[in-house]
């Protein structure tokens, strides 16, 4: 591996293009709806990968990367292909030896066709064929200059996807045209692709490109309000990359007016990273594994470009981290030698969006296969009060709003299964081939079915004293678009896809020129009961001097030395069509922790990986939830905390019977078990903080509308054993709602009072809310019928998940897809590592309790009526950080999700209110007019 390319963050002048397109619908495509049903099924009409080279072509008039091309795909490869001749007559002869060429007299007289070898050789024999050129991409005449159709056609009218270089011509030709209101410039290149032609890599420009009124007067631009949007983090998912150019030829050239009209207040910012991806296409590279193969790329040298990111919390040694602050993170060091060296693109892309001023919002536009959702919104993971959260559903409804009313076809499931598929929806690997609407919008756990860390939009939202842009941001995933095993260009897909993304994009705008609050409607006062027990931070991190160390609170002592990653070994693997396949990894006794990255490039695959004992211990459904996974890195990575000596196993099932190369990245690290070093096994030193999931009620108490304050264990400990005792001043006096957060004691204060106080405080009418390990005090209650033996707290889920949600007050205003309670990177937790308190489902219904949720048949959430109140349970939600993965930057206090914050909501009879511009325009949690 070429390691000698380094970030170049220097900003620079980017040739750019200037699209042009016209609105696009079924009706003027020249494709039925059945025919986009066959070419979109979830492989996107395979194209065969190239094999070796089959012909020995050259002339005079092949250039150089030409007859490269043509030597290196098979001989009846169609080859995207320029011609300039010297007379218009030779044009007809081309069009006789290629029926379905394209040409053009203006500038000059030239052609355009898909050539197999046989074809160009015939070409390059005609005595008037001056210069035969490479031309991928969609516009056919790019290379002469010459945009009769647009520099940016409408799908329809395209050859193919748009190609990078041709992207940045045509950037280049708007920004002349449009100097006073576009800028585009690189800020800085990729690692580059290894070129087999030239025998050296190529680094590529970062693309960005700013619209606003007077884009040169820079103070002015950083007054104006901002939104990011991201395209092309995945070179292999086209639709961002796609549906971005369109739409800034589209506002340069007054197509645009709505958006328009906004320039002079607002700026857009368009990011194009991970330009190696996109280039990978062409053939002189190698792309996923595979040399010659004319392939999009997912990721770029150092990985997948969706994983590295420097997001607090728990991060994978799997992954390449990029954080340009530097080794120590504040920016007197340089990065690690083995991150500058493969993720220079990913470093400048994060150093260039913290110059940005003045952000309010930001998406980044993705490509998936197989959904039963045409376009999904996925709000990702930070610490977010009800302001915040407000704020990202505003976003996600200004954008299911547009792209609903853009993409009508998929609105009514029988209409649409009707029209597409006369009357069937067929299944294809578990889900729809047809998409059953146009849009939604959850968790990536509710919408794709998995977890992560170091993705893009959570990083755009963590605060910027984390290292974020502290923004609301969101993935946004688009259907049949994720080249698994082809790259058939099919335009009525395309098409729709830019329709849908365009009106992602519009509805980004919208948000951004509104102003949006959120309040907690309480229904009276509220204590929490505080602990120390669940604080924790940097300090109490001994690494020791060999990275080993005890837990004990010694101090910080990581070395400032730079590391390389963790030790990783790559295994490679051939999936059958339609079959299994399995990798084996021996780990060492020493070793402490394992992780594993699995990779399926041509397919879809389901995976588990196996202990050494037959157990499964992670497992991984690709057909589970609303979009197909398991196609290359959107396999999850599992880390195992102090692994079973022995061989471990890795499965794959094929889910597509297409059949695949495996790769599967293991990394094994030795050292502490309670405290790693990210200096050893990162490179990174870690960041200081302190994090307390109690300040979830602190951020709470500046939104409601009523108290919210805490109370000591002792205090409640001396409740009194009468409402009417309570009301000439007990401690508890103030306030109609309690929560215990945990089932910690202080000094002087045994579990049995501190189960008293709680319970005297419900029967006298309070109501109690239970969450994480405060269930376990159930048991020490006296007159609630659940025993010790019927509480369980597991720290072995996926995630904390709710698989059943019953109709019940605790879920009132839920949408259907919501059912995920809180994020698990940002505090720390791995997949496979949440924390859930349950109870056993007869034995709470048994002692009067009436299920909201269940996890694995136990209850999760629900509510108990004891005395005169009521106890509800919410068995996790606000879990303390944990502190034995790695997390070099940073923690947060809390994650809950918004259903997680909704579930809250209702279990203190509150509501959240929505205001935009100064008027409510939602409301949503039962109040205190409902009862449980």
């Amino acid at each position: 591996m070429d390691t000698s390319v380094r970030t170049l963050c220097v900003e620079q002048r980017y040739r750019t293009v200037r699209p042009i397109v016209s609105e696009h619908s079924f009706t003027d495509a020249d494709i039925s709806r059945r025919r986009f049903v066959q070419l979109s099924a979830a492989t996107g009409a395979a194209l065969a990968l190239p094999g070796n080279a089959t012909a020995d072509a050259s002339a005079d008039a092949f250039d150089a990367e030409y007859q490269y091309v043509q030597n290196h795909t098979p001989a009846d490869y169609a080859v995207p292909t320029a011609i300039e001749t010297s007379d218009a007559a030779a044009l007809s002869a081309i069009t006789g030896i290629a029926p379905d060429a394209r040409t053009t007299t203006d500038p000059a007289p030239a052609a355009y066709a898909t050539l197999t070898t046989e074809q160009a050789q015939a070409v390059a024999d005609l005595p008037t064929a001056k210069d035969i050129h490479f031309a991928p991409g969609g516009n056919p005449f790019w290379r002469l200059g010459f945009y009769p159709l647009g520099v940016f056609p409408d799908p329809t009218r395209c050859v193919d996807y748009l190609d990078i270089e041709e992207v940045g011509a045509g950037f280049e030709h708007l920004a002349d045209e449009h100097a006073d209101r576009m800028r585009v410039f690189g800020i800085g290149q990729s690692a580059g692709k290894y070129n087999d032609l030239s025998a050296r890599r190529d680094p590529r420009d970062v693309m960005v490109v700013e619209v606003t009124e007077n884009v040169g007067d820079r103070a002015a631009f950083s007054e104006k309000r901002q939104v990011l949007v991201n395209c092309t983090i995945h070179g292999n998912e086209r639709a961002g990359g796609e549906a971005a150019p369109r739409f800034i030829e589209r506002l340069l050239t007054g197509n645009e007016r709505d958006i328009e009209r906004l320039l002079d207040d607002y700026a857009l910012v368009f990011t194009f990273t991970n330009p190696d991806g996109w280039a990978a296409r062409r053939p002189q590279y190698e792309s996923n594994g595979v040399p010659n193969a004319p392939l999009h790329e997912r990721g770029n040298l150092g990985g997948d470009t969706n994983r590295q990111y420097p997001n607090p919390g728990w991060v994978s040694a799997a992954h390449t981290i990029a954080e340009p602050q530097g080794r120590t993170l504040d920016g007197t060091t340089d990065p690690p030698d083995y991150v500058a060296d493969t993720v220079p693109d990913t470093l400048a892309f994060i150093e260039h969006c913290r110059t940005y001023e003045n952000l309010v919002s930001a998406i980044d536009l993705h490509g998936m296969l197989s959904s039963k959702d045409f376009v999904l919104a996925l709000d990702g993971a930070s610490q977010s009060d009800t302001g915040a959260l407000q704020n990202s559903f505003e976003l996600i409804e200004r954008i299911g709003e547009n792209i609903t009313a853009a993409l009508p076809e998929w609105e009514t499931a029988g209409q649409t299964i009707s029209d597409v598929t006369g009357g069937t929806n067929p299944s294809y690997a578990g889900l729809s081939v047809v998409p059953e609407q146009a849009f939604n919008a959850g968790t990536p756990v509710e919408t794709i079915g998995y977890s992560g860390t170091g993705f893009v939009d959570e990083w755009m939202s963590f605060p910027e004293r984390l290292g974020g842009l502290d923004v609301p941001s969101l993935t946004m995933e688009m259907a049949y678009s994720n080249t698994v095993g082809g790259n058939a260009y099919d335009s009525a897909r395309v098409g729709m896809q830019v329709d849908g993304y365009q009106a992602a994009i519009r509805g980004a705008v919208e948000y951004a020129t509104r102003d949006v609050t959120g309040e907690f409607v309480s229904d009276g006062d509220i204590a929490y009961v505080e602990t120390d027990r669940l604080r924790r931070s940097s300090e109490a991190l001994d690494f020791g001097d060999d990275g080993g160390g005890d837990g004990s609170d010694d101090g910080n002592t990581s070395s400032t030395a730079t590391a390389s990653p963790a030790a990783t070994t790559t295994e490679e693997a051939t999936l059958p069509a339609g079959g299994a396949t399995t990798q084996t990894y021996t780990v060492d006794p020493a070793t402490t922790r394992f992780t594993v990255y699995p990779h399926v490039h041509e397919s879809v695959a389901s995976a588990e990986l196996v202990a050494p004992d037959g157990t499964a211990v992670r497992t991984f459904d690709a057909t589970e939830g609303r979009a197909l996974g398991g196609a290359c890195c959107a396999l999850p990575t599992w880390e195992v905390t102090d692994p079973q000596a022995g061989d471990w196993t890795v499965r794959f099932t094929d889910e597509l019977e297409s059949g695949s190369s495996v790769q599967t990245q293991f990394a094994a690290t030795q050292g502490s078990v309670d405290a790693p070093d990210p200096a050893a096994e990162l490179g990174y030193e870690q960041r200081d903080y302190e994090v307390d999931p109690l300040r979830y009620f602190r951020d709470l108490d500046e939104d409601a509308t009523d108290d919210v304050k805490g109370v000591t264990a002792k205090q409640v400990s001396k409740a009194p054993d009468s409402r009417t005792d309570e009301l000439l001043g007990g401690p508890l006096a103030k306030y109609d709602h309690l929560v215990a957060a945990h089932d910690a004691v202080e000094e002087g204060v045994t579990r049995s009072e501190y189960a008293a106080g709680l319970e005297r405080f419900v029967r006298n009418g309070g109501n109690l809310v239970l969450t994480d390990s405060g269930l376990h005090l159930l048991a020490a209650m006296d007159g609630v019928a659940i025993e010790s033996g019927d509480i369980t707290t597991t720290e072995n889920n996926y995630v904390a998940q709710l698989d059943t949600v019953n109709d019940h007050p605790l879920v009132t205003d839920r949408d259907p897809i919501q059912d995920h309670l809180w994020y698990i990177a940002p505090l720390g937790y791995a997949e496979n590592e949440a924390p859930v308190t349950s109870i056993d489902q007869a034995s709470f219904e048994d002692a009067g309790g009436s299920v909201a949720g269940l996890t694995g048949g136990r209850a999760v959430v629900g509510t108990l009526d004891v005395g005169d109140g009521t106890i509800q349970v919410v068995g996790s939600l606000l879990p303390p950080a944990k502190q034995t993965n790695l997390h070099p930057f940073g923690m947060v206090d809390y994650a809950a999700t918004y259903f997680g914050h909704l579930v809250m909501t209702n279990a203190l009879f509150g509501q959240q209110v929505r205001e935009v511009d100064g008027e409510e325009t939602l409301r949503i949690g039962r109040g205190s007019g409902d009862s449980a």
